[in-house]
């Protein structure tokens, strides 16, 4: 009796953060594709930092990406070999009193011009 209380509540524990951690993956996983995409687009390069924002929060509204905040977290980097956009950021899921997960995720996609 003592080992299937154990084994199921290690199950509750696999699958209680599980939850938590899925929407976070489907997020970024939403976010890359959105990138990869404005990858491909003509002429991005050539917007300002604060268009290209303005853009990616467009599209991941149109995703369902809601209250995620871009600004520190998109960068472009200039450099003489071309634009490139940066997604860098963290996920902290609170599982109990001082314990959390962290997710960390980071893309890098070049920006034609």
């Amino acid at each position: 009796m003592v080992t299937f209380m154990v084994t199921l509540m290690v199950i509750a524990a696999v699958v209680s953060i599980g939850s938590q951690l899925i929407p976070a993956y489907m997020d970024h996983n939403t976010m890359r594709t959105i990138m990869n995409k404005m990858s491909e687009e003509n002429g991005l390069a050539r917007q300002t930092d604060s268009g290209i924002r303005d853009t990616m929060m467009q599209r991941m509204r149109m995703n369902n990406i809601r209250g995620f905040d871009l600004e520190g977290r998109l960068e472009t980097d200039r450099a003489k070999g071309g634009t490139e956009l940066i997604l860098d950021y963290e996920v902290r899921i609170h599982l109990v009193h001082n314990l959390n997960l962290i997710a960390t995720f980071d893309k890098k996609v070049p920006l034609k011009d």
